[in-house]
């Protein structure tokens, strides 16, 4: 009796809290379930044996699964693709990664990939041929950064840039240096090529920049003498040629004058430019002339690789991340140190 009692008291002190005829609504609460979906990416590579270095940066920037196709051609894209996009859902995070030694496939792959992909069935898609885009994007934010900030040079437009090397990293690098204002040339040093070569290279790569850039102009320089004289009035010189290969050696680089900034991407002896080391950050390595070595833009170049793809597990819908991406994304790091 007591235990009633007791619960109509209760019973009665919430009905003179909310009043007799007070009705209390539940209103149903959708709670959006997060999306489960695995993130996958395919990893297209030109070459015999997928790149381990692409794989692992996927795996490490947040992808779930990675799957690498080697030999990889145009030829074979519009079935892989569809395959992959058509057996999961609209906007699963599916992403495409072009990678490889050759890059001019690479760029055909990266294309039929774009046209591929069918609404609503769209995904990211990555484009770095063995890293050829966030190199170059690292040697030319690195080098506007370190005129501006340690330098002092505000305004790089109309300065002379030199590019030793005529493969995909110099490419880009020419790209992006004319797409900025810079007095570009890029010079192709190996014996077996030649002029026309060059040139051609030099209108096609003019042609890629676009509106805006400055014309790019392409030498022939086999001999160590020739490319000293394109270089001696250049404040940048830019050595991306072949691994391995002396451009400059100490004595040209001694009879250089005037203040310069010099990059070379090479890590395997004998050096792109004699007297720089890989280790090298802005480190005075002849009077008034300033190295920058491979590892000082490695980290930056990995890094952006690094961002580009922990950008690419949280896109939905197509998205492509090319060197112009790379460019902006290697600023952004160099503004954050």
């Amino acid at each position: 009796m007591r235990k009633i009692t007791q619960n109509n008291e209760i019973g009665n002190k919430i009905e003179s809290i909310l009043g007799k005829k007070s009705i209390i609504e539940l209103t149903p609460i959708k709670i959006k379930k997060k999306d489960a979906s695995d993130k996958i990416c395919y990893f297209f590579d030109t070459d015999d044996n997928a790149s381990p270095f692409d794989i692992n940066m996927a795996y490490d920037a947040g992808f779930d699964i990675v799957v690498p196709i080697s030999r990889m051609t145009e030829d074979q894209v519009p079935k892989l693709v569809q395959d992959a996009i058509f057996s999961r859902k609209p906007k699963a995070r599916t992403t495409f990664f072009i990678g490889g030694s050759n890059v001019k496939e690479g760029e055909k792959i990266a294309k039929k990939v774009i046209e591929s992909l069918v609404p609503p069935f769209e995904c990211p898609v990555i484009i770095d041929p063995r890293g050829s885009h966030t190199t170059a994007s690292a040697v030319v934010a690195k080098t506007l950064y370190d005129a501006k900030n340690i330098h002092k040079i505000s305004d790089l437009k109309g300065e002379k840039v030199v590019i030793y090397g005529a493969g995909p990293v110099a490419r880009i690098a020419a790209i992006l240096a004319a797409k900025e204002g810079l007095n570009t040339f890029i010079v192709e040093t190996w014996d077996k090529s030649s002029e026309e070569f060059i040139k051609n290279l030099a209108k096609e790569v003019t042609e890629e920049a676009g509106e805006g850039a400055t014309e790019i102009k392409g030498i022939f320089a086999p001999e160590k003498e020739q490319r000293y004289d394109v270089a001696k009035d250049a404040l940048i010189i830019w050595s991306l040629a072949a691994a391995g290969v002396e451009i400059l050696s100490s004595d040209l680089m001694e009879r250089l004058e005037g203040k310069k900034i010099v990059v070379d991407i090479n890590l395997v002896p004998p050096y792109g430019i004699e007297g720089i080391r890989p280790k090298h950050n802005n480190k005075e390595i002849y009077s008034g002339i300033f190295g920058i070595g491979a590892l000082a833009l490695g980290r930056l170049k990995a890094n952006s690789e690094g961002e580009i793809l922990k950008e690419a597990t949280k896109t939905k819908g197509t998205k492509v991340f090319d060197y112009n991406y790379a460019f902006e994304v290697a600023k952004k790091l160099l503004s954050k140190m």
